[in-house]
């Protein structure tokens, strides 16, 4: 499949969800109370506390915005999120990728996370010397595999312009995943240096970048739901009466 000409192969801690906190102590709760001896008399009790504490843990699992963060930060289970938006005001381009010079944002959206989709409402400006058609942004994990994005593709010119769209990366075969650390990197950079050593060539001068978010499912909350569903069927077949002989009692 043909790639589009614009789109190439190519600090805020997160805090922990309080939904998730409060699901998983619902389940311990409701593990304790299973030690108990009144398992039987209040299983529906303890099979609508563990309802509720599924559904707050698919509450925890919902869209939320993600902050540029510093990967040796993050700490070892934060929620993970479905979109992320980045803001790109004011944002300069200086060399070709790669270069110390540019500007390198680094967001966490999960532990093996796929980025799936990607849409651009941006602002650009390249500076005279230079082309609309140079200024790219790339996305990738912390290794460098991903995808390389022109705005401004075709627009071989100086100048301030506007561009908009939405694209499914699974069209075009990049759906790409993040590695363990769960760093989404963008780089804003150029595809060729024209002007002088350390001089911007262009700005992003407003607008975002939206990228969709397929996480791993957490697999403390997948251990919770399944667990308490296992728990729930014991207690069930606890309180199930025995079958008839079809014996009749001796008189």
């Amino acid at each position: 499949m043909q790639l589009p000409r614009n789109i190439q192969l190519g600090q805020r801690p997160i805090r922990e969800n309080p939904l998730l906190n409060s699901s998983r102590e619902l389940f311990v709760r409701a593990v304790i109370f299973l030690k108990g001896k009144n398992i039987m008399y209040d299983a529906r009790y303890f099979k609508r506390l563990l309802m509720l504490a599924a559904f707050k843990a698919a509450l925890g699992l919902g869209a939320v915005q993600a902050s540029p963060v510093n990967a040796a930060a993050i700490p070892p289970q934060a929620a993970p999120i479905h979109e992320l938006r980045v803001e790109t005001t004011d944002i300069l381009n200086y060399d070709e990728r790669g270069s110390t010079t540019n500007v390198i944002l680094d967001f966490y959206i999960g532990a093996g996370a796929s980025v799936t989709s990607f849409a651009w409402d941006v602002n650009v400006t390249s500076y005279a010397g230079s082309y609309l058609s140079e200024m790219q942004v790339t996305f990738s994990d912390t290794v460098g595999r991903g995808v390389t994005f022109t705005p401004g593709d075709g627009d071989d010119f100086d100048g301030t312009a506007d561009y908009a769209g939405y694209q499914d990366l699974s069209e075009l075969g990049l759906v790409f995943q993040v590695g363990s650390d769960g760093i989404l990197r963008l780089e804003f950079h150029d595809g060729f240096k024209d002007l002088g050593f350390d001089e911007p060539e262009g700005q992003w001068n407003t607008g975002t970048l939206t990228f969709g978010i397929s996480p791993v499912p957490e697999p403390s909350t997948a251990a919770m739901v399944l667990g308490g569903l296992l728990l729930i069927s014991r207690a069930a077949g606890r309180r199930r009466p025995g079958k008839p002989t079809g014996r009749m009692p001796a008189q």
